[in-house]
């Protein structure tokens, strides 16, 4: 199969790994990202959550001559953002398409309508799918709103989560596990500032984390409980302090982090689905302590044999700690099972192979 990639020159938690993963499991050339997406490639722009891939910079004449010869088996339209958009609609006004499918990014569970109005997409790939883990109910009031009552529309949407390249983690058998529980991560949402704040009062517990800001975060967002966050809205809604913005750590102390923790957290951000926390924690060697999923992920970690889920309010997070700290087989045993099982479903590669096997049952 060779598969067109229409990317945009944004870092996409979700389609960055999963061409990795592609091009790896279809041949270097199989997929060809456009316009050249030089962090896949060039190895002074690739981010830390991801590895060189060798390609090419394709002009436009060259793409619309491939797709006049039907070179491409599927289109992929992999971004969620307007320049990709504008791209496509380009070629897409000069030359016929072979089947398309859509990747949604996006941290929210809206449906772009106005992309299923302009192009058959046969498959719409979700990063927050919230469907179908509720209650039937709440499902049907989705296919009437959010699907706008299209059946076909919401058969033909499935879930996408992040994946893991996992080259990028460096090697943990020699750090010590001297931090009993951490936590690290963007004040985007107030769960994360309630975790910190139970986490760093826990008498005889080595923690090790902070949330912090990014620019043109405000101070609420900082603030831990509800009367201190809506006071702190009302009254000081300054921009966050540079300080707050510094306690995010080079990605070297964050995985170093993480490998010296027995028990890291992982909470929920502005999206509803796991963010890539969730698999870093496993593959860096931690027990993974999480709230929930909201989203489905397939093949997810089940708890209490390959992580395990505290409530949404974090009332049992101190029991929790406590108790797997004290249960060292049992604690071993669910990170050892959890990394296994990472390496199984959630690499880049297995998300790939999701990805085409998916395509090849519903094209």
């Amino acid at each position: 199969m060779r598969i067109l990639f229409l990317a945009s020159d944004h870092l996409d938690y979700v389609s960055d790994p999963l061409y990795v993963g592609l091009s790896r499991i279809l041949g270097d050339g199989a997929v060809v990202d456009y316009p050249y997406k030089g962090s896949l490639h060039d190895p002074a722009r690739v981010p830390w959550c991801l590895v060189p891939t060798p390609g090419r910079a394709w002009t436009r004449e060259e793409i619309v001559d491939r797709l006049r010869d039907k070179y491409f088996d599927l289109v992929c339209l992999a971004s969620f953002r307007q320049e990709c958009f504008d791209e496509c609609a380009e070629l897409y006004r000069k030359v016929p398409f072979p089947p398309m499918v859509f990747i949604d990014g996006s941290d929210d569970e809206h449906i772009r309508h106005d992309l299923l109005a302009r192009y058959p997409l046969r498959i719409y790939f979700k990063r927050d799918y919230i469907w179908k883990i509720r209650s039937p109910w709440k499902d049907q009031m989705a296919l009437l709103w959010t699907f706008r009552g299209d059946r076909g529309l919401f058969a033909r949407t499935v879930p996408l989560p992040l994946s893991l390249v996992m080259e990028t983690l460096p090697a943990v058998d020699s750090v010590r596990k001297d931090i009993d529980v951490s936590y690290r991560g963007r004040a985007s949402h107030p769960r994360r500032t309630k975790a910190v704040s139970i986490l760093s009062r826990l008498e005889g517990v080595r923690f090790s984390g902070a949330v912090y800001a990014s620019p043109g975060d405000r101070k609420y967002k900082l603030k831990a409980g509800r009367s201190r966050r809506a006071w702190t809205k009302v009254f000081d809604d300054g921009p966050a302090p540079r300080a707050d913005q510094q306690q995010k750590e080079e990605p070297t102390a964050y995985y170093r982090e993480l490998a010296a923790s027995k028990i890291a957290l992982h909470v929920r951000g502005g999206g509803h689905t796991a963010s890539l926390r969730y698999f870093e924690i496993v593959g860096m060697g931690a027990m993974l302590l999480s709230d929930a999923p909201e989203t489905l992920i397939p093949h997810d970690f089940v708890d209490r044999q390959h992580a395990v889920f505290c409530r949404p309010d974090l009332r049992d997070l101190e029991t929790l700690v406590r108790y797997y700290l004290k249960e060292n087989e049992e604690r071993e045993l669910i990170t050892n099972e959890g990394r296994a099982h990472l390496l199984k479903y959630h690499t880049c590669e297995r998300r790939a192979e999701y990805f085409l096997n998916v395509c090849a049952r519903m094209i």
